[in-house]
């Protein structure tokens, strides 16, 4: 049986990035043998290495597992693409059908998903989406709002948008990734349309459309929108924003510098 006050300690390192504690820990569980008691342990130590930055570790665990379940696996994609390295999630993705004969369920879609947006990976990822499609978890707004990110990020807004309506539950990170797909695209008028539609708008739903005109070259949209965002009162606790509006001022500035200069050269006798 699991020690529930062991499990705690073990969810509170990954919780609180405690690697040091989390192999102290490990160690312990080594020494008790409590490695060979299930696939509780080991699942949750792959989930405190990948949470503390330490994927090799995760990786070696994972691979000593005599046996493994989904779970295992999402755990280790998980780990992986929270240490940016996507390539390495779909590389193993390849071998979980071979190596266990397992098929995805939803936490291992959701995670490929987010590995190939993050990749800008279309085509993988469209069929992944086609796999999804036809699996027992087609409804599961997770593994949506993921593909929702997924093609906005790889500039199909429209095909972002229509996986978008088909979300029953639709939460604050798929309606801010619609409205970044839209703005990066440099559809202001739905990016704004959708921004203003939101049943609650939170800074990182702003973040998206501005970060999104910034990208696009629409930096005086982005600014007259930040400016309207601090009439609103939001705070700003996240200084990517501020980094946003920092590069679109000084991209202005200059802008601004070339065409006075132009026009002194123009107006000299």
């Amino acid at each position: 049986m699991p020690h529930p006050g062991l499990l705690h300690q073990l969810q509170q390192c990954a919780k609180r990035h405690l690697p040091t504690q989390g192999k102290k820990l490990h160690a312990h569980i080594i020494k008790s043998g409590l490695d060979h008691s299930g696939l509780l342990y080991p699942n949750t130590l792959i989930d405190v290495y990948g949470k503390c930055g330490y994927p090799n570790d995760a990786l070696q665990l994972f691979d000593e597992m005599p046996e493994r379940d989904l779970a295992s696996w999402a755990s280790i994609f998980t780990a992986h693409n929270q240490a940016n390295l996507f390539q390495n999630t779909l590389s193993l993705f390849s071998t979980m059908f071979l190596l266990d004969g397992f098929q995805p369920d939803h936490f291992i879609f959701a995670s490929l998903v987010k590995a190939c947006a993050n990749m800008t990976a279309l085509k993988l990822g469209q069929q992944v989406h086609a796999q999804f499609l036809v699996s027992p978890f087609l409804h599961d707004d997770v593994v949506k709002s993921s593909l929702v990110y997924l093609y906005a990020k790889c500039g199909l807004p429209d095909t972002a948008h229509n996986v978008f309506n088909s979300i029953l539950s639709k939460n604050v990170i798929s309606w801010t990734s619609l409205i970044y797909g839209y703005a990066r695209a440099e559809r202001k008028s739905e990016a704004i349309e959708l921004l203003r539609g939101m049943p609650r708008k939170n800074l990182y739903s702003w973040t998206a459309l501005i970060s999104g005109f910034v990208q696009s070259g629409l930096l005086v949209d982005a600014i007259r929108l930040f400016i309207e965002m601090r009439r609103e009162g939001v705070y700003i606790e996240d200084p990517f924003i501020l980094a946003s509006m920092i590069g679109a001022s000084a991209s202005l500035a200059v802008l601004d510098l070339g065409k006075q200069s132009t026009q002194q050269h123009w107006e000299k006798p």
